[in-house]
């Protein structure tokens, strides 16, 4: 079983940038803070995919090392996009939180598996 990440994927995740430009008020900074976390969030599922291959892998290279690579970077970019949305501006936390939540929904869609 391997986990892709397709294209429609990307296709929706490019669609939340609207969402984004909503909840920051229109084209100024706070938009453009929305969509570097919306773009760490891709980041972070494409970690989540290599994560769950690595896992899942019987070959020699998967590692514990490599694993808790992975992890650690996946864990260190979350709390980056948090902490650094925090100290730009407390209020747009929530807003982060909400955008959070659409990338999910997105994640879920596009999932294939491909057996």
């Amino acid at each position: 079983m391997e986990k892709k990440v397709t294209p429609k994927f990307f296709y929706l995740s490019a669609f939340n940038i609207i969402p984004a430009i909503i909840l920051g008020g229109g084209l100024n900074g706070d938009s453009l803070a929305l969509i570097c976390a919306l773009c760490v969030f891709v980041l972070n599922h494409l970690l989540l995919v290599k994560l769950v291959g690595t896992l899942t892998s019987r070959s020699a290279n998967a590692g514990p090392a490599k694993i808790l690579m992975l992890f650690f970077a996946k864990m260190t970019l979350m709390g980056a996009v948090i902490g650094g949305i925090y100290f730009y501006n407390q209020d747009l936390v929530v807003k982060v939180m909400v955008l959070m939540i659409f990338q999910l929904i997105i994640q879920v869609l596009s999932i294939k598996n491909n057996y």
